[in-house]
């Protein structure tokens, strides 16, 4: 006898299969290019930091990028160019009596354009922002690595939002 318990999963795939939901970075099996080989065809321009403090943070920045958008290696021939400029502030929030700062938050932007690899008209632009917060520790090796862990994290969100968009921007431009 069938339950409600087993007949659930049921229709909820035969309910998904009817909306015409399909996985983003799915493989398309009759070798026309999907999503994942769009994304691949993108090379990466260096990232450019607001501040040459944040320089490596950049650089961080492209290695993430170049993971996610092309973990099988660059393409020999891209069609795709993408530019970012990437701003970071520091910003004191928890002030104690004795106005030392305990916390601190520090805010990550990234714009991002994708070009055609051998034009400058802009296809698709947006820009990720990511805040994240640390302690400032009394050991100042401690409030460094808090800090480069913070940034760490905010560039790790928003290389894999810049991955998300992409790849939102290239399936739509399929079903064109």
């Amino acid at each position: 006898m069938w339950s409600y318990r087993r007949l659930a999963p049921l229709l909820f795939a035969a309910a998904l299969t009817g909306c015409g939901f399909h996985p983003l970075y799915m493989k398309d099996t009759a070798n026309v290019a999907g999503v994942s080989d769009d994304l691949a065809q993108v090379k990466i321009a260096r990232v450019r930091a607001a501040d040459r403090e944040f320089d490596r943070l950049g650089q961080q920045m492209h290695s993430l990028l170049v993971q996610r958008l092309n973990p099988d290696g660059m393409a020999a021939d891209p069609r795709y160019r993408l530019e970012c400029d990437m701003s970071v502030q520091r910003e004191r929030t928890g002030i104690q009596i004795t106005e030392e700062a305990t916390r601190a938050r520090l805010t990550v932007s990234v714009n991002f354009r994708l070009m055609p690899a051998a034009g400058k008209n802009v296809l698709y632009s947006g820009s990720e922002l990511s805040v994240n917060s640390y302690n400032i520790a009394d050991s100042q090796y401690a409030s460094i690595s808090a800090e480069n862990d913070a940034a760490r994290r905010a560039v790790r969100e928003i290389s894999n939002s810049i991955k998300l968009r992409l790849g939102l921007y290239f399936q739509n431009l399929h079903r064109g």
